[in-house]
């Protein structure tokens, strides 16, 4: 005997009217957002022939942007604990602040023996959740190795490398 579907075609139609995507069907019915979930409920959607010419792709965002955030809400101080800013938008941020996109120790631009390179983002007091204007920096590769804050040496209080908060 088969099992009754926990997705009737009636709730799936009222799920897919209210949404531009399968993510907000999962949303809908209070599923976790997971490739399982995903792929059942499009299945299904698909299976029952339900129309989804209407869907974007693309979750709706209030304020009707692209979700970019300003530099301003970039380079803040985060309390303790928080999750670190992701390195590119450390690095977009600070070329929007008009920052030179060269390295503060020796001048390295951004082209470097006929390739590009990437500048790694040096908090200068070693606090990762500090991201203020002032306390980051673009250093090459080579200069920030050489730093006292590199590989999170000096964080946060501690005296020695090998010692972690």
């Amino acid at each position: 005997m088969a099992r009754p579907a926990k997705y009737t075609k009636e709730l799936l139609e009222e799920a897919v009217r209210q949404s531009t995507n399968v993510a907000e069907v999962m949303r809908y019915f209070g599923l976790k957002p997971n490739g399982g979930h995903h792929t059942h409920l499009g299945r299904r959607i698909k299976a029952l022939g339900i129309d989804t010419s209407h869907f974007t792709g693309r979750p709706r965002l209030p304020s009707g942007g692209a979700g970019r955030h300003h530099w301003t809400a970039i380079l803040t101080e985060r309390p303790r604990g928080a999750p670190r800013v992701k390195p590119h938008l450390l690095r977009r941020a600070l070329l929007e602040t008009g920052r030179d996109h060269l390295c503060a120790l020796c001048g390295t631009g951004p082209i470097w023996a006929g390739q590009a390179l990437i500048f790694h983002v040096d908090h200068i007091d070693g606090n990762p959740n500090d991201s203020r204007p002032g306390n980051v920096r673009f250093l090459c590769p080579n200069c920030h190795s050489q730093t006292p804050t590199w590989a999170g040496r000096h964080r946060l209080g501690c005296e020695s490398a090998g010692e972690r908060p």
